[in-house]
C-alpha cells in the first residue's frame, strides 16, 4: 500500500477517536439540559393532549365557562385583565427581540 494511503488511513482513524471523545464529553457536560428539555417536551404533551380534549369536547369547556361567568364574575373579569397584559408585554417582548435580532 502507499505510504500516503496508510498515513491518511491512521490520520482518519485518529481524527474519528477524537470526534468520539467530544461526543462523549458534550454528551456528559449537557446532561442537565436534558433534564430540562424533557419536561418541557412533557409540558407540550399534556398541552397537546388538553387541546385535543377541549376541542372534542366543547360543551363541556362552554358549560364550565357559563358557570364560572355566572358564579364568579369578578375573577373572570380580573383573570381577563391578567390574561391580556400578560399577552400584551409578551407581544411587546417579541416585537424587541426581533428588532434587536434584525440589527444585528
Amino acid at each position: 500500500m502507499d505510504e500516503r494511503l496508510i498515513e491518511l488511513y491512521m490520520q482518519r482513524g485518529r481524527l474519528r477517536e477524537r470526534i468520539d471523545m467530544q461526543r462523549g464529553q458534550l454528551a456528559h457536560e449537557l446532561a442537565p439540559v436534558a433534564g430540562a428539555l424533557h419536561l418541557a417536551d412533557r409540558a407540550r404533551a399534556l398541552a397537546g393532549q388538553a387541546q385535543r380534549w377541549l376541542a372534542a369536547n366543547p360543551t363541556v369547556v362552554v358549560a364550565v365557562v357559563v358557570a364560572v361567568l355566572v358564579w364568579r364574575p369578578r375573577a373572570v373579569l380580573r383573570a381577563a385583565r391578567w390574561g391580556f397584559a400578560t399577552w400584551r408585554s409578551w407581544a411587546r417582548m417579541r416585537a424587541w427581540f426581533r428588532a434587536g435580532v434584525s440589527t444585528v
